[in-house]
Parts: C-alpha cells; sequence; structure tokens
C-alpha cells in the first residue's frame, strides 16, 4: 500500500489514467471507489468521461460510470470520521457556538477590538447597524478559524495553548490578541476535542490500522490544485493501509520535476521557488502550483511517470502549451521561426460591452466551431465564467430551449444540452431561495416589488394555490391600492417615517378586503380605508390568500 502522485499536463490524460485504475475492481466485488473532488463541476465532467472509459464494449461510447462514490467534503479528516454531515467544526455549523461565545464576551476588555467593530455600547443607528453584522462576522470568523486549522495547524496548537503566537514562534500582532482569546474561549465551549487533537487522534488510528473507522480500500482525489499541509499528513498515515493516488493538472510537467527537493512549507515571503520559473505565466499564475509541490515534497518516493500530451499543434495554443510544459520563454529567434497562419483561431479574444452579449457572441461562436469541426462534441466544451449566477439566466436563455422554440424560430444554439454546475445552493433549492428572500425582507422595505416576487416563488405559489392569472389580478390589485413599500407604519419607524401608514401594505391589504365587503362606486370610506374598486365576488377567496401571504410575511 502507498501513497502515489500522478501529475499531468492535460485533465483528460489524467481522467483515463484513473478510468484504467477503476477498471480493475477491488477485491469486494460490493466495495464502492471512492474519489474526492474539489467541486461539482469536476465531478459532472468526469462522471462523463470515465462512462467512456468503464464498461464499454470494444466498440466503445456504451460504458457506464457505476459504483463510484464522487465526494467533495469540507476537510478529509470530517470524510474519514464519517462526520461530514455532523461536524462540529464545520463552519455552518460553527457559526452558532461562536457566535454565543461573542455576545458573552463583549464587554471584557480582550474583546474591545471586536466590541467596537459590532458597536457594542454604540447608540443610534450606526450602532444598530453594526450590531445587525454579528452573524456576518462570526461566520466569517468560523472560516477563518478553520481556515487556520488546516493551513496553519501550528497556529491554533499554540492558541489553545495559551501561547499568543502567530504559529512559527513569533508574537502575534496586539491588534488580534482577541482571535487567539476567542478561540480558546471557543474551544472550551464546543464539546467535543479541538481540531488539532482530532487530527493527531486520526492520524495515530489510520497509522495503528484504522481499527473503528469505515475506510475505503482505494482513495483517489482528482484536480485538486491546493492541499492543506494536515490533509496530506492524512493521506501519507492512510497509504499505510490502503492505495491513495493524486491525480494533478500540472500546466508544467518540468517545472514539477525541476522543483522536486525544494523543501516544505515556508512563509511566502520566504518561498524563492519563482526563481526557478522560465515562463512568464507559470511565474505570474502558478504560485497554487508551486506550494502544492512543496506541501508534497514530504511524499516519500517518486511520483508516477508523467503523462504525456503528444505531438504539439504548430498553432498559437499548441506553442504555448509547448512553452509551459517546457517551463521555457521562446526567444527572438525562436518567435521569429514560429510562421502564425492568418486562419489560427486556437486562442480567440472577444470584446463585448455586457453579459448579456458576451453570451451572444459565445453562442455564435460555438455554433460555429461545431460545424466547422465535425469530431468536435458537446461534452467536449466547458465554459468558465467568474460569477455563474449573473450569467446564468443568460446562458439558459441562450441554450437548451429546443422543446419550448418552434424549430423554424430556434437558434441552431438551442438544440445544444447546457449544464450549469458550481451554482449557490439558494439557485438550487427554492426553499432555501425563499427563505433567502424571507431574511433580506426582514431588514429590507419591503417593497411592493419584493414581495410580488416571493409571491412568484414556486413554493409559495403552490403553497396559496396561485395560477399565472391570480398573480397577474394581485399585481393589478397591488398597483390599484397604491402600495409601495414598507409593512405599516410601524415597520416604517426604521426609517424615521413611522407617522405615514399611507402606501403600506396594511393599507393596501385594508382596501382590498373594503372591497371585498363594500362597493367603491359612491367612494365611502371606513375609517381612512377607500374601498378598492373592481374587486369582485369571485375574488374574496384570492383577497384571503393574499391576506394570509402578507400575515405570514410579518410574522417573520
Amino acid at each position: 500500500m502507498t501513497l502515489t502522485v500522478h501529475p499531468a499536463e492535460r485533465t483528460d490524460l489524467l481522467a483515463d489514467r484513473l478510468g484504467d485504475l477503476l477498471a480493475t475492481p477491488p477485491e469486494d466485488p460490493f466495495a464502492v471507489e471512492i474519489v474526492v473532488v474539489p467541486a461539482k463541476g469536476v465531478e459532472r465532467w468526469l462522471t462523463q468521461r470515465l462512462s467512456h472509459r468503464l464498461g464499454t464494449s470494444p466498440s466503445g461510447g456504451d460504458g457506464v460510470c457505476a459504483g463510484v462514490r464522487f465526494l467533495n467534503p469540507h476537510s478529509l479528516v470530517s470524510m474519514l470520521l464519517d462526520r461530514e454531515r455532523d461536524d462540529p467544526w464545520d463552519p455552518d455549523r460553527l457559526v452558532w457556538p461562536l457566535l454565543s461565545v461573542i455576545d458573552d464576551s463583549l464587554g471584557e476588555p480582550w474583546c474591545t477590538t471586536l466590541a467596537t467593530h459590532l458597536g457594542h455600547g454604540l447608540e443610534g443607528d450606526d450602532g444598530v447597524l453594526r450590531r445587525n453584522r454579528r452573524y456576518s462576522v462570526a461566520r466569517r470568523l468560523a472560516g477563518l478559524y478553520a481556515g487556520y486549522a488546516q493551513q496553519r495547524p501550528s497556529l491554533v496548537v499554540d492558541w489553545r495553548k495559551g501561547r499568543d503566537t502567530d504559529g512559527q514562534g513569533g508574537d502575534l500582532d496586539p491588534d488580534l490578541l482577541w482571535q487567539a482569546e476567542l478561540w480558546r474561549r471557543l474551544v472550551d465551549r464546543v464539546d467535543v476535542p479541538a481540531p488539532d487533537l482530532r487530527h493527531a487522534e486520526t492520524l495515530a488510528s489510520l497509522r495503528a490500522g484504522g481499527e473503528g473507522l469505515e475506510l475505503p480500500s482505494r482513495l483517489s482525489l482528482f484536480g485538486h490544485t491546493r492541499l492543506p499541509v494536515t490533509e496530506v499528513e492524512l493521506l501519507l498515515a492512510l497509504g499505510e493501509s490502503r492505495d491513495v493516488h493524486i491525480w494533478l493538472p500540472q500546466p508544467s510537467p518540468r517545472l514539477w520535476e525541476e522543483l522536486t527537493g525544494i523543501g516544505g512549507v515556508v512563509r511566502r515571503a520566504d518561498d524563492d521557488s519563482a526563481r526557478r520559473v522560465r515562463h512568464p505565466l507559470l511565474a505570474s499564475l502558478g504560485r497554487d502550483s508551486r506550494e502544492l509541490r512543496r506541501t508534497l515534497d514530504a511524499v516519500p518516493g517518486r511520483p508516477a511517470e508523467v503523462a504525456e500530451s503528444g505531438e504539439t499543434p504548430p498553432t498559437l495554443l499548441g506553442w504555448l502549451q509547448s512553452d509551459l510544459r517546457a517551463n521555457a520563454a521562446p526567444g527572438a529567434e525562436a518567435r521569429a521561426a514560429r510562421a502564425l497562419d492568418p486562419a489560427d483561431r486556437s486562442v480567440q479574444v472577444h470584446a463585448c460591452h455586457g453579459p448579456a452579449r458576451q453570451v451572444d457572441v459565445l453562442r455564435e461562436v460555438l455554433v460555429g466551431l461545431l460545424e466547422d469541426d465535425p469530431t468536435l462534441e458537446p461534452r467536449d466544451i466547458l465554459v468558465m465564467c467568474p460569477d455563474i449566477e449573473t450569467y446564468a439566466p443568460l446562458i439558459s436563455a441562450g441554450f437548451g430551449l429546443a422543446d419550448v422554440v418552434d424549430d423554424g424560430e430556434a437558434h441552431p444554439a438551442h438544440r445544444l444540452r447546457v449544464r450549469l454546475a458550481d451554482r449557490a445552493l439558494t439557485s438550487t433549492n427554492p426553499l432555501l431561495a425563499v427563505a433567502a428572500a424571507l431574511v433580506r425582507l426582514a431588514g429590507g422595505r419591503v417593497t411592493a416589488s419584493e414581495v410580488l416576487d416571493l409571491a412568484t416563488a414556486d413554493p409559495v405559489r403552490a403553497r396559496f394555490r396561485l395560477s399565472d392569472d391570480d398573480l397577474a389580478r394581485v399585481t393589478g390589485w397591488v398597483t390599484d391600492a397604491g402600495i409601495r413599500w414598507g409593512l405599516d407604519a410601524e415597520q416604517r419607524a426604521d426609517f424615521s417615517m413611522t407617522r405615514f401608514g399611507h402606501n403600506t401594505w396594511r393599507s393596501g391589504i385594508d382596501r382590498i378586503l373594503l372591497g371585498v365587503v363594500m362597493s367603491g362606486d359612491d367612494h365611502r370610506t371606513l375609517g381612512r380605508g377607500l374601498p378598492l374598486d373592481d374587486v369582485g365576488s369571485n375574488d374574496i377567496e384570492l383577497a384571503g390568500r393574499l391576506a394570509e401571504l402578507l400575515a405570514r410575511v410579518e410574522r417573520c
């Protein structure tokens, strides 16, 4: 049993090598192969790629990726301990005890820096604003502490033992001392071993054979660009009794080999690995790769044979890949000897004036590429963008609508199936989206458009039985009743408008309900409420459902 590192410049070569490994089944026919991936997008691509290697007939193309479990754990130790779903040190769970510790400590001298940031003892609107960000600050700190435990374990060890250091022997800056004391109090509050103690216990258990742990017979990590030193220690310990394989995409196998023996993890200020880099792109964009090489320097033995990509095509992209692969910047003579074909489109830059235009151009380019190259298939195309939530609705509107658009009017791109990966939970889980909308309403102005948007959410429509015609009817009522913003006059107090209950949801709902029982033709009023005209007897049930919806929003 051992730990093997597989670097390659192309991810498809890594996937094929992984497929060859998985094609050899374990001794237990019911055992599930475990593959750890860094993101859901990698999982989807890798699943599709492996399906063309596993279980295929001699003709190929008819395989299936079965018996493989893909995991994307927050931490490797929680996965090995089977605590991924209820790990108390996961930031999303840790935030609640941390918030309790912060609230109990705001009046103490050591917590002055944090208390000032959170507006403790500060009156007025600024104090309310600062206190309202307690959760976001606690969640940010929980994420930092989780990162410290993974990336800088010596730091949290020193803090737990009462030493206010930076984890490398130096004193902690005075303005950061509160973090160490807050960590110690948090460790006392959470009734489980601290992350460094749990890590040490897990290492000892793995080195003893992993008794009591449900360990896979073979473990693969695919596509990671960063690995904390703590997880490498766990992998080394697991490799003493299991087969562990790390599949790493590396743009320059030559640089990877040249960095062998460079030493372990050091401060970034002391890292001189950039001096061994000769290509400017590797120097400016390859820091993660060099730091990963330092992290894996403790892995004994030589890595597996580097997968070669084959012959380099005489294109701009081919030359760039060749230079990166060899860790060499071409000189003036080498560049002069390269004759660029005017028809070369291997690297293209499109300057567009906005996200919508970018998607339009992307659609035309992809259709053109698929038409020009019969060997190119949609599964070979990967589109990356910096903000998936901004581009997702535009991509959904531009691709994959063949079932709702007439063939005569459909763009060829509508016949392309598109999968959007790594989206936020609020985009994939409609109930979470409703919960997030209610949180925004609770701290906002509760405008007419915000509540109407909430009513169009699928869970809300199902709960209150709102059809498209009902929503159109309700929108007309909101407009005619003059509803603008605010639940009522009391809720407007946060905006210094306590005495103005006009154009709120309460005044508008009162007008709609009065319109149910009174006619608005003779302009009679009840108190300050004027019945809304055109609310017929057929609308009584809809008006009641709208009133119930607003009542539930008020209780939130």
